[in-house]
């Protein structure tokens, strides 16, 4: 997937998206913001922020930047923001794979059904976790690849059609993490059908001697895959 496909099929999925994601996704949103474990004060980055769906569910003693790269989708974000006062919530555009944020600008980061709907998902997690504190929460909510053989295969044989309308179908979570200085805290399938996920991670960089998050002092920029543990 490329950028500008991508960016094309949400310009049109724009005009409907609040009817497919709307109130069917509205209670994951709401328990996944729930885990960012947010306090007041803190600043929060919400990354692929599209039409804003989760921002009524922020308490209102943060800040919050949303970052989406789709401008009809963020101009739908926008009016959501005039609609509810959200006076504490400021939506940018943003290319998520280059963010425009210095290093530990956040003390949570946060993306719905976004990370398997970029064209470099790994490079999307590098570049939360550059922007996100040490200590601090990335929460992912998502579909990733289901563990059932059969599920999974069927996933694989379409993904290459998913990625033609902007998204992958396959995108393994282990892999993704995989290396990254992440501990992942919870897991869970949450509704509809259990077939999503929302992934709580904990924020380690720079904790493997090196101090600066970004690698392990070897100069080839990987992690001992002790960081990366995921708790079924």
């Amino acid at each position: 997937m490329d950028a500008k496909s991508i960016e094309r099929a949400y310009t049109v999925f724009s005009g409907f998206y609040d009817l497919v994601f709307g109130k069917l996704f509205h209670q994951s949103r709401a328990d996944a913001i729930q885990l960012l474990n947010i306090r007041g004060g803190e600043n929060i980055l919400e990354v692929g922020v599209g039409t804003g769906l989760s921002l009524p569910y922020y308490p209102r003693n943060c800040k919050v930047i949303g970052i989406d790269f789709c401008e009809p989708m963020l101009e739908k974000g926008r009016q959501r923001v005039g609609q509810y006062q959200l006076s504490h919530i400021q939506l940018m555009k943003m290319d998520a794979m280059k963010m425009n944020f210095p290093d530990n600008s956040f003390d949570s980061v946060f993306a719905a059904y976004v990370i398997s709907a970029v064209p470099d998902p790994h490079q999307v997690i590098a570049e939360m976790i550059r922007v996100c504190k040490v200590g601090g929460k990335i929460v992912l909510l998502n579909h990733f690849k289901n563990m059932n053989p059969f599920i999974s295969g069927c996933e694989k044989a379409i993904s290459p059609f998913t990625k033609k309308i902007g998204f992958q179908a396959d995108l393994d979570l282990s892999s993704l993490l995989s290396g990254k200085p992440l501990v992942v805290e919870k897991k869970r399938s949450v509704k509809p059908l259990n077939y999503w996920k929302v992934v709580q991670c904990t924020n380690r960089k720079g904790l493997n001697g090196n101090g600066n998050g970004h690698g392990n002092g070897s100069g080839n920029g990987a992690y001992p895959a002790a960081y990366s543990t995921l708790k079924r």
